[in-house]
C-alpha cells in the first residue's frame, strides 16, 4: 500500500492506475520494500518513528495488545459452542472488525492500517478456538491419536529436561520436541497439569501463526500481499490439531525466499535467520526435508549468480551453524540412538492421503483455480521476478520428495510420509497466486489504460479475509454442520459432521481422568460412544502397592494412560505411532515372549528384566478369559492370562467391567 498522507497541505497527486489488490500504484513493483519510500520533500521521521510504522511490528503488537481479550472472551461470557448463537459470536466480531478496517483503509491506506489487520484476524482466530474449546479442558481430539501423543510428550517433559519420547521414558526424541516442551515447562511454572494447556496452545500457536507469516513476508513485499498470503496459508494447513505443524508452514516458504533466494537487500541477518530457523525446526522440520533438494538447487543457483560468491558461502555457513547450534540438544541424542538401534514403522501408516490426487489443481474449486494461476504465476516469472524461482524450487523439491516416496512404498511399504507435502506445495502456489496478480493486474490495467476506484485494494482484502475467516470457523466449530435431532434436540448427527467437525467434538466428549465428562458432554447424543480409561483409579490401585514409586514402567492397552500421567511406558500400542528410536518390532517380541510363559514364578522374573527393563505395571483389558495388551485381529495381537501373574508377585486389581491392572510389589 502506498505510504499514509501526513499533511493535508500536500497537493493531491495526479490520477494514477493502481493495483486493486495493494492501492498502490501500478508502477509501483511488487517486490518493494514493504514501507514505500517517502516522497523527496515529506518530512523525515525519527529511526523510532519509522520503527513503529513496520507492518510486522504493528501486527505483533496488535495481536499482544487484543489476543488475551480473545482467550478470556469465551470463559467470561460462557459460550456454548453448541448452541448455533454461542458458535457465531467469533465470525460476528470478525465481520465487524474487518467492515471498520474497510472503511478505515479506504481513508488511510498503508502498512499500519495492514499491520493492524493482521494482528486482529490472528486474534479473532484465537477468538473462534477458544468458543470452539469452552467448557473443556481439552484440545482437539481429546487425547487421542496424534494429539494424545503430543499430550502424552508434553506430560513427560513436565518431569524431564532432556528430550524424550512421550511414551517410552529415556528415549531421545524422534519428533520435533519444541511445542510440546514449551507446553511441559509451563505446566510446572503454572502448576497445572500439562494436558490442560494443550487446548489454550493449539489456539494460540494457530493465532500466532498469521502475525509471524505476515511479519516474514512483509519484509519481501508489499504489506497487502503479504496479509493475503499469510490469510490463505490457513486454507491447505490449518488444523489446530497440529498447530505446531501450521506454524512452521507459515514461517518457512518466507524463511526461504527471506535467506537462501533473496538478494543482500532483502536477505535477513544471518543470527536471526538463524534464530528462526532453529526454532522452525525444532518445531517442525519436515519441510526442510520435503524441500531439500529444491532448496539445494536453489542455493547453488544462488551462488552462481551471487556478485560476492564468498560473502554468500560464508552467510549460508554462518546461519548452518547457528541452526545446527541451537538444535544440537535435540539432534546429537537423536543420532546417536539411531547408530545404536532404530526401527522405521512410523511411516507404515496407510494414511488415506496416499490415494489423494498429487496435483491440487486438478480438483474443481474456487482455491485449486487459484493454485492453477499460481502455478502459471511461477513458470510465466520465472526469469523476470525475484520470487518465482524459489517458489517454484520448492515445489519441484517437494514433488521430487514425492516421486522418491511413492516408489520407496510401492516396493517396501514405507512411505516417508510423502503426502504431507502437499500443503507445502499448495502454499507455494497460493502465494504465486498473490504476488503474481501483483504484477499482472496493474500491468493489464495499464494496457487497458484504467484506473481503479478508490477503496478497490481495502474491499478486495476484505472479501478475501472473510472468506477465509468464514471456511476457518466452519471446519473448525463444532456446531455449525450439527443438526437438531429427531427429538428437536441439538445433538450431533454424525451422518452430517465432517471429520474436523468430530474432532472439534472429541475435545466435549473426551472423559477426564476420574471418569467424569467436560460440561458439554451431555448435549452430544454419542458421548457414551467415547472410550474410557479410569485413569484415576489406576494411579490409585498403584500407588497403594507402590506408594514411593511416582513413575512406574508400565505396560498399558491404551496409550490414554500417558497423556495423563508421566508413567515410564514400556511401549505404545500403535505401531505405525511409534518413533524409531523406541525399536517397537523388538520390544513387541519382548512382550510376545512374556505372553508365551505359562509358569506365574517364572513369568514374574522373566517380566522384571526384560531387555529393555522391568515391567512394573500391567494395564490390560479383559475379553472374556484373556487379558489383552493389543488387540487387533493381526500378527502383533497380544494378550496374557490370569494365571501368569503369582499372587506373591503381583497385586491384581479389577477396576471396571473392562480394565485389568497388576502391579508389582516393590
Amino acid at each position: 500500500m502506498s505510504a499514509e498522507q501526513t499533511s493535508p497541505a500536500f497537493p493531491e497527486p495526479e490520477p494514477v492506475t493502481t493495483d486493486p489488490t495493494t492501492d498502490t500504484p501500478a508502477t509501483s513493483e511488487p517486490e518493494t520494500a514493504a514501507e514505500p519510500k517517502a516522497a523527496a520533500d515529506g518530512p523525515r521521521r525519527s529511526p523510532r518513528a519509522r520503527a513503529l510504522r513496520q507492518p510486522g511490528l504493528v501486527a505483533i503488537a496488535t495481536w499482544l495488545v487484543t489476543v488475551p481479550v480473545a482467550f478470556a472472551l469465551p470463559g467470561a461470557a460462557d459460550l456454548n459452542p453448541f448452541e448455533q448463537r454461542d458458535a457465531d459470536l467469533p465470525l460476528s466480531v470478525c465481520f465487524g472488525l474487518a467492515a471498520v478496517l474497510a472503511v478505515v483503509g479506504v481513508r488511510w491506506r498503508g502498512p499500519v492500517v495492514l499491520g493492524v489487520a493482521a494482528g486482529l484476524f490472528g486474534s479473532s482466530l484465537a477468538l473462534t478456538l477458544r468458543t470452539a474449546l469452552s467448557g473443556t479442558p481439552f484440545g482437539y481430539e481429546g487425547v487421542f491419536g496424534d494429539s494424545g501423543r503430543i499430550s502424552a510428550m508434553a506430560v513427560r517433559y513436565s518431569v524431564s529436561w532432556a528430550t524424550s519420547d512421550g511414551i517410552v521414558a529415556g528415549v531421545p526424541a524422534e519428533y520435533p520436541p519444541l511445542y510440546p516442551y514449551i507446553i511441559g515447562k509451563l505446566s510446572l511454572l503454572l502448576d497445572r497439569p500439562a494436558w490442560e494447556l494443550v487446548g489454550p496452545a493449539q489456539a494460540l500457536v494457530v493465532s500466532a501463526s498469521i502475525v509471524v507469516s505476515f511479519a516474514l513476508w512483509s519484509r519481501l513485499t508489499r504489506p497487502a500481499a503479504a496479509l493475503a498470503i499469510s490469510v490463505l496459508t490457513l486454507l491447505p494447513l490449518g488444523n489446530p490439531g497440529k498447530a505446531y505443524e501450521v506454524l512452521a508452514l507459515a514461517a518457512f516458504v518466507p524463511l526461504v525466499l527471506g535467506t537462501v533466494g533473496a538478494s543482500p537487500e532483502k536477505r535477513m541477518h544471518w543470527l536471526p535467520a538463524g534464530l528462526v530457523t532453529a526454532v522452525m525446526c525444532l518445531t517442525y522440520h519436515a519441510y526442510v526435508v520435503y524441500s531439500a533438494l529444491g532448496l539445494v538447487v536453489l542455493a547453488v543457483l544462488s551462488w552462481r549468480e551471487a556478485a560476492d560468491r564468498r560473502a554468500y558461502a560464508l552467510y549460508l555457513a554462518r546461519l548452518a551453524a547457528v541452526v545446527a547450534v541451537l538444535t544440537s540438544w535435540y539432534t546429537l541424542p537423536y543420532l546417536w540412538a539411531a547408530l545404536h538401534g532404530f526401527q522405521q514403522v512410523g511411516d507404515l501408516y496407510q494414511a488415506q492421503q496416499i490415494s489423494e490426487p498429487p496435483f491440487p489443481f486438478l480438483e474443481p474449486s474456487l482455491l485449486r483455480l487459484v493454485q492453477l494461476l499460481g502455478l502459471v504465476a511461477l513458470l510465466w516469472y520465472s526469469r523476470s521476478q525475484w520470487w518465482a524461482r524459489p517458489l517454484l524450487l520448492i515445489v519441484i523439491g517437494a514433488y521430487a520428495y514425492r516421486a522418491l516416496g511413492v516408489v520407496r512404498w510401492v516396493t517396501t511399504g514405507h512411505t516417508g510420509l510423502f503426502y504431507y507435502t502437499m500443503p507445502l506445495i499448495s502454499v507455494c502456489l497460493l502465494a504465486g497466486a498473490v504476488l503474481g496478480a501483483g504484477v499482472a493486474v496493474p500491468a493489464l490495467a495499464r494496457r487497458k489504460g484504467r484506473t481503479f476506484a478508490v477503496g478497490a485494494g481495502p474491499t478486495v482484502m476484505t472479501l478475501l479475509t472473510l472468506f477465509v475467516a468464514f471456511s476457518y470457523w466452519s471446519l473448525w466449530m463444532p456446531a455449525n454442520l450439527w443438526k437438531p435431532n429427531k427429538n428437536g434436540g441439538s445433538d450431533v448427527d454424525w451422518s452430517n459432521a465432517g471429520d474436523t467437525n468430530q474432532r472439534a467434538a472429541s475435545a466435549h466428549l473426551q472423559p477426564l481422568p476420574d471418569g467424569t465428562r467436560p460440561r458439554h458432554a451431555r448435549e452430544v447424543e454419542s458421548a457414551a460412544r467415547m472410550p474410557y480409561l479410569p485413569v484415576t483409579a489406576i494411579q490409585r490401585a498403584v500407588g497403594e502397592v507402590r506408594p514411593h514409586d511416582a513413575r512406574p514402567r508400565t505396560l498399558s492397552y491404551d496409550e490414554q494412560l500417558f497423556a495423563f500421567l508421566p508413567w515410564r511406558g514400556y511401549v505404545g500400542v500403535d505401531r505405525t505411532g511409534t518413533n524409531g528410536p523406541v525399536r517397537w518390532d523388538d520390544r513387541h517380541e519382548q512382550i510376545r515372549g512374556l505372553s508365551r510363559i505359562t509358569d506365574p514364578g517364572a513369568f514374574g522374573r522373566a517380566s522384571s528384566r526384560t531387555r529393555f527393563g522391568p515391567i512394573d505395571v500391567f494395564v490390560l483389558r479383559r475379553e472374556g478369559d484373556e487379558l489383552v495388551w493389543k488387540a487387533e485381529q493381526s500378527p502383533s495381537r497380544l494378550a496374557f492370562r490370569r494365571t501368569q501373574f503369582d499372587p506373591a508377585v503381583f497385586t491384581v486389581r479389577e477396576l471396571d467391567s473392562t480394565t485389568f491392572v497388576a502391579v508389582r510389589r516393590p
